[in-house]
This record gives structure tokens, sequence and C-alpha cells, in this order.
């Protein structure tokens, strides 16, 4: 597994691993843990730098931890970007929440 390095200049090393998940999380469930739950999260990359999370209904993600404040994303957020570079956050499971009342079409891009 790779993991993101400065290097001298000051830009940052490529990654070439990544994953990508794709689920359907049905209504009423709470604090989904996607790296227990998918097999393709999580896996080549342990510590994501870049993320992206598409929706086709409006959840809840919690970052890290179950018992971190909630993110809402709906689907006219989709993606929903978190990026290293610009929010200096490194992200190792998404916990996701899905109140809207239908299955929700998820996809999570990780590197």
């Amino acid at each position: 597994m790779n993991e993101v390095h400065k290097l001298p200049n000051n830009q940052w090393e490529p990654r070439i691993d990544y994953d990508n998940s794709e689920f359907s999380l049905a209504t009423g469930q709470t604090d989904y843990d996607v790296a227990t739950n998918q097999t393709y999260a999580w896996n080549n990359v342990t510590v994501a730098k870049y993320m992206t999370i598409r929706t086709d209904q409006t959840i809840t993600i919690k970052l890290n931890s179950d018992s971190n404040d909630a993110i809402t994303v709906t689907s006219s957020d989709s993606p929903y970007v978190f990026d290293y570079e610009k929010l200096g956050l490194e992200i190792t499971n998404v916990y996701i929440t899905n109140a809207s009342g239908s299955t929700a079409a998820i996809k999570i891009f990780l590197c």
C-alpha cells in the first residue's frame, strides 16, 4: 500500500493505489461502517488523502469516528469532495446514516 509523501520541492508524490466502492444503503440505516462492511473500501488505501462520495438521496456522513459531527450530503451536492490539500484531513473511515425514506445509491472513491 502506498502512502503520499512530500517531495523535497514541496510537491506531493503521486499515489498509484485507490479504492472504489458502490453499494445501496437502506433507509433507516444508522452509522453504517463503510470500512467494515464494504470489501473494496480502505483495502488498498488505508488512509485516504482524497475522497469523493456520490449519492442519489440525502444522507449524513461522519468521518473517522461515529462520534464525530455529521455532514449532510444531498444528491445535488454529488460529488461531495474531501481533499487533504484543502482541508488537512486524513480519512480512515466513513459512517453513513440514511434517513431519506428511500434506499440510497452510494459511490465512494478513495486515494
